[in-house]
């Protein structure tokens, strides 16, 4: 097949192309990896610098003004990309899910869940999980259907992790913030890094595991609509 399809027409649905936001998807948490390396590094930096404060060191004014302005752009790269992240992951997610009930496979929820299920409280601690499992399977199976023989790429402990690791992250991320309005003093504020710290540190095995979700979930999404479009082409002929 050449290039990706915008549509994969089989009866009355469309199969729509996924492949595009999945690489834009895998892209921005590869971004996210790179930026919270240098997160970590410059939180180091701050660290230092703060204990070198409370042990009463020889630190200048120019110091400190560029500690604040390098931790400022971190922070200001890092919000654009977390927000860029969720835009887009949501985007591939949720077509991921759609194209499933477009390839006529039943699923559980309304496509727009695959969106909602991140917002709504206590939902959102195992919808988007729930979803990604089905979208997985429903695929694989779906494949089975033409090709019995046909080996799951998809790391069975992946999505597993993957919601464990997202859980993890949004709990320290919530601790590290509000240590923010803490730290009124040089040992609230060592917390404080400390805390941004780990949580950057975390932030990094988290998008290296949800990176490798899409590509998995895609390469299954996308191996069902070649499927689907060569038996297009067969009824054609």
């Amino acid at each position: 097949m050449e290039g990706n399809l915008d549509n994969i027409l089989i009866g009355a649905e469309d199969m729509r192309d996924n492949q595009q936001r999945a690489k834009y998807a895998v892209q921005i948490f590869w971004v996210i990896v790179v930026v919270n390396v240098v997160a970590v590094a410059s939180g180091y930096l701050q660290l230092d610098l703060l204990e070198l404060i409370r042990d009463n060191g020889d630190y200048t004014d120019a110091q400190l003004d560029a500690n604040d302005t390098r931790q400022t752009v971190v922070g200001l790269i890092q919000t654009l990309v977390y927000v860029s992240s969720m835009v887009l992951f949501v985007q591939w997610f949720r077509r991921a899910y759609a194209n499933l009930e477009r390839a006529g496979i039943n699923i559980e929820h309304q496509e727009s869940m695959a969106l909602w299920g991140f917002a709504i409280p206590i939902i959102s601690l195992f919808r988007p999980f729930t979803i990604a499992r089905e979208i997985a399977n429903g695929y694989v199976a779906a494949i089975r259907r033409s090709e019995p023989d046909y080996i799951n790429p998809i790391s069975k402990p992946l999505m597993g992790v993957w919601w464990t690791l997202y859980l993890i992250t949004n709990v320290f991320g919530q601790i590290a913030f509000r240590s923010i309005f803490k730290d009124e003093t040089v040992e609230q504020m060592i917390t404080s890094s400390q805390a941004y710290i780990l949580s950057d540190f975390l932030d990094i095995p988290a998008a290296l595991i949800t990176l490798n979700m899409i590509l998995q979930i895609s390469k299954t999404e996308q191996h069902y609509a070649n499927i689907r479009l060569n038996q297009a082409v067969k009824l054609d002929q």
